[in-house]
């Protein structure tokens, strides 16, 4: 299927509340994913770079990060605000900075009328053509600075 070959007229409305809700789901989904696999990931290590290894015993041996893992979705099962908080972030934050720009579209840009017997504008500068060399002369080669 080539999106190109279609157009606005070609799709019917249900259709395209189809794609949306589609797109929303898949959006939702990927930013869902990241809050519970990557993000604990990200939080383990910056934490252990900043604070030490995770549960730290006395001999400084620490946890890993399947441990971390279990203890945070250990979390999420028993309902802790904070890991809720950390596997619903991303998506929170990125459904919220869409909702402060809904209605918001790009500016029109405000064309002059042309005059129907006036040419257009040029487009671009015109090219400066180079002078030519005399023929019998080679092309002046730079000498090397270095051993490459």
């Amino acid at each position: 299927m080539n999106a190109a070959a279609h157009t606005d007229d070609d799709v019917s409305d249900e259709q395209r509340r189809t794609r949306r809700r589609r797109f929303e789901l898949i959006f939702a989904s990927l930013w869902l994913a990241f809050g519970l696999f990557l993000l604990p990931a990200l939080i383990f290590w910056v934490g252990g770079a900043l604070m030490g290894p995770y549960g730290a015993t006395s001999d400084g041996q620490g946890a890993g990060l399947s441990t971390f893992y279990v203890d945070f979705f250990g979390d999420l099962a028993d309902g802790s605000g904070r890991a809720w908080g950390i596997a619903l972030g991303p998506v929170l934050l990125i459904y919220l900075l869409r909702a402060v720009f809904i209605g918001v579209k790009a500016d029109q840009v405000e064309r002059e009328p042309v005059d129907e017997d006036e040419p257009p504008p040029p487009r671009r500068a015109d090219v400066k053509k180079e002078a030519k060399r005399p023929q019998g002369r080679p092309a002046r080669v730079e000498p090397r600075m270095g051993n490459d």
